[in-house]
């Protein structure tokens, strides 16, 4: 889960958490009213008695039933004849008669006393004037003990739950939520910052255990991601270093033994002398050739190229390098086309020095692959009014094996093994046509030719 989405569940539950409780309090709250009103200790005076004496009309009924009063109440039943049939209150005897002065006293005087008559007297009696059918009840509730809560004080309490609990449940959901969150986040930043100790001491090979799918997961797999680019950049500079040193070894090893032969008195006559002086020139322009490859690669490498960048106008830029190379291909009995087909004013950004190189690889390569006889063009063209120059020749072509991995530094294919150099001519030419932030691609079948483009894709051509 998202840290964001966990952060989300969080608040989310803080807004709900509180409602769900409270609700869940009230509805204990009614529950449990509900229930107290069910108690007996609990019912009223009236709904008392009209429960009974909905099914008892005759006094012994009656007596039962005051008898069956809850605790703590005080009855006294006054018949339809004016006597008492039965009471529980001082100063009110059982079969005397009623003396009203005296019941209004005692209502005067008693806050919780009240007379109540079960259901209304019948009909035929309040019509031929005759006495009511149905008895009264004078009923006395005791008050409230001195401990026992006033309603005010009832209601406190209930808001009082009502808070206290929405509170302890949002604190609960809160903390458990909270906790769980840390301890995801906390597992995955320990291990990133072993990992981060680990890499800052030079430790590469370990794997990086990555658990879950949040913000600080997706940071640690980017972290991984780092660390085997590190280990692959360091393995390719190894390579590189390897294969320096054996491409250098090689000339300096032969320079060093036709010295060595001159020196010791091999090369006596003037001519053996010569040729031996010759051998070694011609190995020294190789491994400054060989240098210069290795300087120019490095400096693709470490990008500080990029900041020579500047406005060239394309068409005039081609043509001294299509005219120089036009002229070797032909001393090299060679034929050379080419068609520009730009406009004067179509300028480009880039490193003119650098795109010149670039060119000189691709192009010296399709001379030096192609037999004699043999024909070489450069076109420059708009394709979706983008800039595109496609170098061509009818050479010996590349195998397609050797295709994927042509533009590898130091990879050498299996027609050029027996060149000299260090195979980083290609690998120049993509790291300017890329650090241009444009394209390079290779179409080649053997014994036909090859064709490179460069798509001046990203590079903003301007009229």
């Amino acid at each position: 889960m998202k840290l964001r989405s966990q952060l989300a569940l969080l608040v989310g539950g803080i807004v709900v958490v509180p409602f769900l409780v409270a609700a869940s309090v009230l509805m204990l709250q009614y529950l449990n009213a509900r229930s107290n009103a069910r108690d007996p200790e609990r019912i009223l005076p009236g709904d008392w008695i009209r429960s009974g004496t909905t099914r008892s009309d005759r006094v012994l009924e009656l007596r039962g039933l005051a008898g069956q009063r809850p605790p703590g109440m005080e009855v006294v039943v006054l018949g339809t004849d004016g006597t008492i049939e039965f009471s529980t209150i001082p100063g009110f005897v059982t079969g005397t008669g009623v003396d009203p002065a005296a019941v209004l006293e005692y209502l005067r005087e008693n806050d919780q006393a009240t007379l109540i008559r079960p259901r209304e007297p019948r009909q035929d009696a309040a019509s031929t004037g005759g006495p009511a059918s149905e008895p009264l009840f004078l009923v006395r509730i005791p008050p409230p003990p001195a401990g026992q809560p006033t309603m005010l004080r009832v209601i406190r309490s209930r808001v009082v739950e009502s808070m206290i609990y929405p509170a302890l449940g949002l604190l609960l959901f809160a903390s458990g939520v909270s906790f769980w969150i840390v301890r995801r986040f906390n597992r995955s930043v320990r291990s990133l910052e072993v990992a981060t100790r680990r890499v800052a001491d030079g430790d590469l090979d370990f794997s990086l255990p990555v658990h879950g799918d949040d913000e600080v997961s997706s940071l640690t797999r980017s972290f991984d991601r780092m660390r085997l680019s590190l280990v692959e950049e360091f393995a390719r500079r190894a390579r590189f270093i390897m294969g320096v040193s054996h491409d250098l070894r090689t000339p300096l090893t032969l320079i060093q033994g036709y010295v060595e032969a001159v020196s010791d008195g091999l090369a006596d006559d003037p001519d053996t002398r010569r040729k031996y002086l010759s051998i070694v020139q011609d190995k020294t322009r190789a491994l400054d050739g060989m240098v210069t490859d290795l300087i120019e690669f490095v400096r693709m490498d470490t990008g500080e190229w990029k900041t020579t960048h500047r406005p060239v106008r394309l068409a005039p830029f081609l043509r001294p390098i299509v005219q120089r190379y036009a002229e070797d291909a032909a001393i090299l009995r060679r034929s050379f086309g080419h068609a520009i087909e730009l406009s004067e004013d179509l300028e480009v950004s880039m490193d003119e020095a650098l795109m010149g190189r670039a060119l000189e690889n691709l192009i010296g390569n399709a001379i030096r692959y192609t037999a004699e006889g043999g024909s070489i063009g450069l076109r420059a063209s708009l394709e979706d009014g983008v800039p595109v120059l496609s170098i061509r020749d009818t050479g010996i072509g590349i195998p397609a094996e050797d295709l994927p991995r042509i533009f590898d530094p130091f990879y050498r294919g299996t027609n050029s093994r027996r060149e000299q150099g260090f195979g980083l001519g290609l690998a120049t030419v993509k790291s300017i046509v890329e650090g241009h932030g444009w394209t390079v691609d290779v179409a080649s079948e053997v014994g036909e030719g090859t064709t490179f483009r460069i798509v001046m894709g990203k590079g903003p051509a301007t009229a």
